[in-house]
């Protein structure tokens, strides 16, 4: 005898089948917008320091760097050489690149180069390699690229960029003396000192391929610009034995105008992120500090750097405007040039390297 069939059963057949109509309407859906998903994007490189097989840490040196190089200046062909490319822009503004004499970790020789060091870890890179001194490197405003002047190819210093490709650009090549290059806000032109010592001028120059030069000032003895994000060049123009800070303006071709900087003159002028603000150095008694002054020259002054831990040289901005690299006294019986980082606002000093000088920061 066959069991007598349920009839709630039956009756709700028809729900349960459209329940499970339902359930395979959204595990579609669901598929469907998996595999739709952005593929998710690789995590940025830890590292900060330009990057290549041509790199290799700089071990520290015994031997003070040396500051001075003669040479020259005129347009140009490109060179192409083994050499690491800058490291990428966010990569770069963690950078700070300078100059100085070590062994080369091939040869033995002692040869002046240029190194890159992270200020926040201490992490040194050498970052070019040739016999000849190559000093007074420059990052371009996007961190992709490097300004510096060199006695390679010819034994005559010259105006080089290291691309970020890892190639050479030569600038400038003649028989005159060029060097310390400094960027247009946009990185199209370059702006640098020509002429031996005591009759060098300003001028400009497209960043691509040295054309289009500009001479902006004559007459004194002018050296190392700064190009602001105001559109000005400050730069340093020496009389007799002392020295005044200056601005001119590359678009207009407007005249030299000395800024005050009140008594005591000043030099090796570099400008804030924003253009606002001028950091400097003052001689007095014959001992360099860091000042800073607001950007009209007078109001704002102070000293930045303590004479105790002077003489100190070539300040240089954090990208962010928040703090200064500068070169510090010299470091025992060696005579070694440490470069330190301190608060634009005034604080305690942070010795990032033992051994450099011409620093420069990114951004």
């Amino acid at each position: 005898m066959t069991e007598p069939k349920n009839p709630s059963f039956w009756s709700s057949l028809p729900g349960l089948v459209t329940a499970i109509a339902g359930m395979i309407t959204a595990v579609a859906i669901l598929v469907t917008t998996l595999a739709n998903l952005p593929a998710s994007s690789p995590k940025p490189s830890a590292s900060s320091e330009p990057t290549g097989a041509a790199i290799s840490a700089g071990p520290a040196g015994s031997a003070q760097a040396s500051g001075s190089a003669s040479g020259s200046a005129a347009p140009s062909g490109s060179a192409r050489a083994s050499a690491a490319p800058p490291s990428a822009p966010a990569a770069a503004a963690r950078s700070i690149v300078f100059f100085s004499s070590r062994a080369d970790p091939s040869s033995g020789a002692q040869n002046v180069d240029l190194f890159s060091v992270d200020p926040s870890t201490g992490i040194e890179r050498r970052v070019t390699t040739d016999p000849n001194p190559d000093s007074y490197p420059a990052w371009s405003p996007d961190g992709t690229r490097i300004a510096f002047d060199s006695k390679r190819a010819n034994g005559i210093r010259n105006l080089w960029v290291l691309e970020a490709d890892g190639s050479y650009t030569r600038l400038t090549n003649d028989t005159r003396a060029d060097g310390y290059a400094t960027w247009s806000p946009d990185g199209s032109r370059i702006a640098w000192a020509s002429g031996p010592a005591g009759s060098r001028e300003i001028w400009v120059m497209d960043s691509a391929d040295g054309g289009h030069r500009k001479r902006l000032t004559t007459g004194g003895d002018d050296l190392l610009p700064s190009w602001g994000a105001n559109n000005l060049i400050a730069f340093e123009r020496k009389a007799g034995s002392s020295s005044e800070v200056w601005v001119v303006n590359p678009t207009d071709g407007a005249a030299s105008a000395r800024i005050t900087l009140g008594d005591g003159g000043g030099g090796d002028p570099s400008w804030s992120p924003d253009g606002q603000r001028l950091a400097f150095v003052r001689s007095g008694g014959g001992l360099d500090r860091i000042y800073v002054v607001n950007a009209n020259g007078h109001s704002g002054l102070r000293q930045l750097t303590k004479s105790s831990t002077c003489p100190c040289t070539d300040p240089t901005w954090s990208p962010s405007g928040t703090q200064i690299a500068f070169v510090g006294a010299p470091l025992g019986s060696a005579r070694l040039r440490p470069i330190f980082v301190i608060p634009a606002a005034g604080g305690s000093l942070r010795r990032v390297t033992t051994n450099g000088v011409g620093p420069g920061w990114a951004g």
